[in-house]
């Protein structure tokens, strides 16, 4: 397997900051706040967001327990 190209490699951590940045911001809000600002039409409702950011929070607060247990 060859080795990406530098280029490729700076992309895909400039696109984990962005990722870790936007999580960091979705996180500093309620779920409720979240799914206000994430809400499209056409897309999930802002209950069902709202319900998938206190499920992924949820997720997130059972990961870092485990880790912190291990």
């Amino acid at each position: 397997m060859s080795a990406h190209p530098p280029e490729l490699a700076r992309r895909i951590r400039a696109a984990g900051r962005i990722l870790a940045d936007a999580r960091r911001v979705r996180d500093s809000l309620s779920p409720r706040e979240a799914a206000l600002l994430a809400y499209r039409p056409g897309g999930p409702s802002v209950d069902e967001l709202t319900e998938m950011n206190e499920r992924w929070r949820a997720e997130a607060l059972a990961a870092r327990s485990a880790q912190a247990a291990a």
